[in-house]
């Protein structure tokens, strides 16, 4: 029998300027990360695979930035690994997530993309830091974006990195 392992979200909102009429970014995220469930992603393990999303504001993101990282300033997304990962539970907390709606928005502005597109994408590039893949070398950088592109055509968003 295949084991099956499923990605799932909790978001929290902590910046009403995420909550739009228009849009439901809570259902957004965390179909998003759920859409790692139909992955082949070998060091994933089976189980209920969570995530827990923080969208948050530049002021928060400043902190949590300086407070983990030790940089001065916001920045469009973390992650942060759950280094106590039970490999052999049913539900495996990965890590959060925290995204900053006021650099988000900057961004894909500046870029002339979607704002929903730059946030599928950020969630997919700080989802798979969760997993263990990384961006130190350039042979990382180029695994992690083919993975974040392929992914993210499933959702039918265009390659971030054509712009």
């Amino acid at each position: 029998m295949r084991k099956t392992r499923k990605f799932s979200a909790e978001t929290n909102v902590d910046s009403p300027k995420w909550l739009n009429e228009e849009v439901n970014i809570i259902n957004i995220c965390e179909a998003t990360i759920s859409s790692f469930s139909s992955q082949k992603i070998p060091s994933v393990a089976s189980g209920n695979n969570i995530v827990s999303i923080l969208l948050t504001d530049d002021e928060k993101m400043s902190e949590l930035n300086k407070l983990y990282r030790n940089k001065a300033g916001p920045t469009n997304v973390l992650s942060f690994t759950n280094e106590n990962t039970h490999l052999h539970s049913k539900n495996i907390l990965l890590g959060d997530i925290a995204l900053s709606y006021t650099t988000v928005l900057k961004e894909s502005a500046q870029s002339k993309i979607s704002f929903i597109n730059h946030v599928k994408h950020l969630l997919i590039h700080g989802c798979l830091h969760l997993i263990g893949f990384d961006h130190e070398t350039a042979i990382e950088a180029q695994e992690m974006e083919v993975l974040e592109v392929n992914i993210l055509r499933k959702l039918g968003v265009p390659n971030p990195y054509n712009v």
